[in-house]
């Protein structure tokens, strides 16, 4: 284990944010097993007080739990500096078996954070929290997520090595290499460009549509958008390391994802996966809305917010395209030519 500044705080957070999580899943549990908006006893009296305290605490806990994905990977850029081969956040986290797995799960349960972050918002707009007992429940099924994370974070903290040579993320991101990241380097430009654009096409498409035809939910619907987003978030990020990075770098070999957040690059990729992530997050939970379904005041509110979550959603993802694409543009008007 290294003793660094940076994983110490990543420890110390995540330890305080897991007490806080668990104390909130207790109490979690007990509002959903004794909610009754209807009675007027003592004991719901307490729930309603102590779904509050639950309610503020975990808005809170979860924007800093969703903010530890990004230091998570500014701690690896740093923790590059003193291991030995690695170059970018990429040599820190392969340099044990349980730095990607970690990244991948931070990614996972951004989205899953984000999600019952705004059913809380929405339950908390009308008097009766109609949601009280499904976003409780749904905390109570998220809190092995929060789990899987500190366990992972502990045994990547612990397996830290600075006498192993780590990989640079130019022999990860290869197209002779093998595993995941050479895959994705290796993977077509062209049918990734192809795939990703046509998932574009889609949501745009339905937005549109939505907008003509007025919101109307249903089950599949909303099932299906949420899945589109998903789709869409991974296309993207092949997109990233098979196309945008050649463009960035004006180079061939070098496809890593994370140095686009360095400073000889303007910190291009810091805009490029705010949008992203925040494009996926809106977009995603959109779908999700739709498939609860509502009706009454509780509909009218979630129909409100779903128009605006759409908004948010294709604002954000032509920004990320903007901000993506536009080193090809400028390097094709100033070249002539492709890469």
């Amino acid at each position: 284990m290294i003793l660094n500044p940076w994983i110490l705080t990543m420890l110390t957070g995540h330890a305080a944010l897991f007490f806080v999580f668990s104390l909130a899943t207790i109490n979690a549990w007990w509002i959903f097993s004794g909610w009754d908006f209807t009675s007027s006893s003592e004991k719901q009296y307490g729930l309603e007080k102590r779904t509050y305290l639950v309610s503020s605490v975990m808005n809170l806990t979860l924007i800093i739990q969703m903010l530890m994905l990004f230091l998570l990977v500014m701690a690896a850029d740093e923790l590059a500096k003193i291991l030995p081969g690695a170059m970018c956040a990429t040599g820190s986290l392969s340099s044990n078996k349980y730095g990607f797995p970690l990244l991948m799960i931070k990614i996972g349960s951004f989205f899953i954070y984000f999600v019952w972050w705004v059913l809380n918002y929405l339950d908390n707009q009308l008097e009766d929290y109609p949601l009280v007992r499904k976003k409780y429940l749904a905390l109570v099924c998220i809190f092995p997520v929060m789990i899987s994370e500190t366990i992972l974070l502990l045994l990547f903290a612990v397996n830290l090595n600075p006498t192993v040579i780590a990989s640079c993320c130019g022999s990860i991101y290869n197209e002779s290499s093998a595993g995941l990241g050479g895959t994705m380097a290796g993977s077509s430009p062209l049918m990734t460009l192809t795939l990703f654009f046509g998932v574009v096409s889609i949501v745009l498409i339905w937005h549109m549509i939505e907008n003509i035809r007025g919101y109307r939910p249903t089950k599949k619907k909303g099932g299906l958008e949420a899945l589109l987003w998903v789709f869409l978030f991974v296309t993207a990020l092949l997109t990233v390391i098979s196309f945008i990075s050649t463009y960035i770098y004006e180079m061939l070999s070098h496809k890593c994802p994370f140095c686009l957040l360095k400073a000889e690059y303007n910190y291009i990729g810091v805009p490029l996966y705010f949008f992203l992530f925040l494009a996926t997050a809106t977009g995603l939970t959109k779908g999700v809305l739709q498939w609860m379904g509502a009706e009454g005041p509780l509909g009218e509110k979630a129909i409100w917010l779903r128009r605006r979550l759409g908004q948010m959603s294709i604002f954000s993802l032509l920004v990320y395209i903007v901000v993506g694409y536009s080193p090809f543009i400028i390097y094709y008007i100033r070249t002539g030519r492709t890469i």
